[in-house]
């Protein structure tokens, strides 16, 4: 399981502005885009990383510990 750096960027995008659509208009990708690498980067990682509800989105478990991971290879 290898993420690149768009992956990362956006995953970290995402839990910061607390929404998929927000994250990826920072992350300047395309709603389709960004929800299809978070899937397949929870697909690779066999765990789910966002818990998502009508409010947004927030990291599980793993996804906090994916974002410490992003923030310090980003």
């Amino acid at each position: 399981m290898r993420f690149d750096l768009t992956d990362l960027s956006l995953f970290r995008h995402v839990v910061e502005a607390g929404s998929i659509t927000h994250g990826a208009e920072r992350a300047h990708l395309a709603l389709a885009a960004a929800s299809t690498r978070i899937r397949h980067m929870e697909d690779a990682l066999g765990a789910s990383l966002l818990v998502r509800s009508r409010g947004g989105v927030t990291p599980t478990q793993a996804g906090r510990t994916l974002l410490q991971h992003a923030r310090t290879i980003l």
